[in-house]
């Protein structure tokens, strides 16, 4: 859907405060000026939403937090969720702080093969000293998001398994914290890799589909929202309201 009509349809969406006994992710990638990748978000855009969350009095809670309560069956009180997903540099040198200034935890999903290296979009990853500062700050989780960022459903199963352990244990051996979440890459998966994460250990999984969170979701498909270039500051209140919960009923009407 092109971006201005998209606009015009969250506008009019209303923005009601999500219910609660219920939640949203919000998924990012990179926080910088890079307009050659659509998956990059402006700093200046980064600090207009985080304050208007913080404006707002929406809570913010890690997703350890939302997966404890989805677990114990605990209200998940109207919150929202920060993820990233690729671990790039600018994590920590553009989100990190404005984060920190607002107290608000977030997820940042690794892709471990990449550590301390650049891709082939010459955007540098997070080293490990960057990674363990975060970590040792108490206020980043850091996952497994694979090691090289493959389609999960496309390879046999041996080399999801490895895909995932893999990336895991080089996680938990930088951080020396536990992983308990992942995040499919692309938002891809089949049965066997659904099967292999909870098999393997983690409590829970991340998509890439739109919507809300709350007690009937899978947890090893938790829906994200997706943060992009370009998504609007209209978008952005829609997407951190029962907006989206509409937008995704709108779609599925049409």
């Amino acid at each position: 859907m092109r971006s201005w009509f998209k606009n015009i349809v969250f506008g009019l969406l209303p923005k009601a405060r999500l219910k609660e006994d219920e939640a949203i992710i919000l998924m990012y990638h990179s926080i910088g000026d890079r307009k050659d990748y659509f998956s990059s978000v402006s700093k200046k855009s980064f600090v207009q939403q985080m304050e208007y969350l913080h404006a707002a009095g929406i809570p913010v809670i890690s997703l350890p937090e939302l997966i404890r309560r989805l677990k114990d069956g605990q209200l998940l009180g109207g919150a929202v969720v920060i993820t990233f997903d690729d671990g790039y540099e600018d994590n920590y040198l553009a989100a990190f702080p404005v984060l920190k200034r607002f107290n608000f935890p977030a997820t940042i999903f690794l892709t471990t093969d990449l550590i301390g290296k650049e891709d082939k979009r010459n955007l540098s990853r997070l080293n490990g000293e960057q990674t363990r500062e975060m970590a040792q700050s108490g206020l980043i989780y850091f996952e497994p998001h694979t090691r090289s960022h493959p389609r999960l459903s496309q390879l046999p199963e041996d080399e999801v398994r490895e895909e995932i352990v893999g990336s895991k244990k080089a996680v938990e051996e930088l951080t020396g914290k536990t992983c308990s979440s992942f995040a499919y890459p692309y938002g891809d998966y089949n049965h066997v890799a659904k099967r292999l994460v909870e098999e393997i250990g983690f409590e829970a999984a991340c998509t890439v589909k739109e919507g809300l969170i709350h007690h009937e979701t899978d947890p090893f498909l938790l829906n994200r929202n997706s943060i992009d270039r370009s998504t609007s500051f209209v978008q952005f209140r829609a997407k951190v309201s029962r907006g989206i919960y509409m937008y995704e009923k709108l779609k599925v009407w049409n």
